[in-house]
């Protein structure tokens, strides 16, 4: 059995959130039928920007979490306004990023969750990209942050993947399942999402 561990912050970006849940729910219904993924974050509730809310599966500040269980991190991009900087910048994120990256494990930050591996520090010297429009005014902090900037849709360093926005998310999310399956998998769950014909 695989797992996948997902950290949610307020603010988040349900697009950057769903495909994961999707991808892999339909997997273990048709496809390999041994990953499963698991939401956690530092709050008891979760508040998307666009008036959703979620209850996570793990609580960080208070849940024990057993980090050698879990194959991969996926952090979903959100907006300042509704808390997400503030989330990304928490300790208990750190330890995660910190866990994975020494374990070369997969660690994916979708749109803004790029910035949460550079702002802790993760990213000097590794090629990333990030939320590419706004004026770039968040792709240019991946250089104060020692990022090498690659202004691309999804860059791929090593274990660590970095990407551009809401539209990334599916492909991610399939490219995630190819890592942890195979190709033939990846077809079928594509297939029965009626995203092959």
């Amino acid at each position: 059995m695989k797992k996948i561990l997902i950290f949610v912050s307020n603010g988040f970006e349900s697009l950057e959130l769903s495909p994961f849940i999707d991808v892999f729910g339909w997997n273990n219904i048709i496809g390999n039928k041994k990953i499963f993924s698991q939401i956690c974050a530092i709050h008891e509730q979760l508040n998307a920007t666009w008036n959703l809310k979620i209850i996570p599966e793990i609580n960080l500040k208070k849940d024990p979490i057993d980090l050698d269980e879990f194959d991969a991190l996926i952090i979903p991009g959100g907006f300042g306004k509704a808390g997400f900087f503030n989330d990304i910048q928490s300790p208990e994120l750190k330890s995660l990023l910190n866990h994975f990256i020494i374990s070369n494990k997969i660690v994916i930050g979708i749109c803004t969750g790029a910035l949460a591996l550079a702002i802790n520090g993760f990213l000097k010297n590794v090629p990333a990209t990030t939320y590419l429009l706004d004026n770039n005014r968040y792709f240019n902090q991946l250089i104060n942050y020692g990022a090498i900037p690659v202004r691309e849709d999804i860059v791929i360093s090593g274990n660590i993947i970095t990407s551009s926005g809401p539209s990334t998310s599916i492909d991610l999310a399939f490219y995630l399942l190819k890592c942890l399956t195979d190709e033939k998998n990846v077809l079928l769950i594509k297939k029965n999402m009626g995203f092959l014909k």
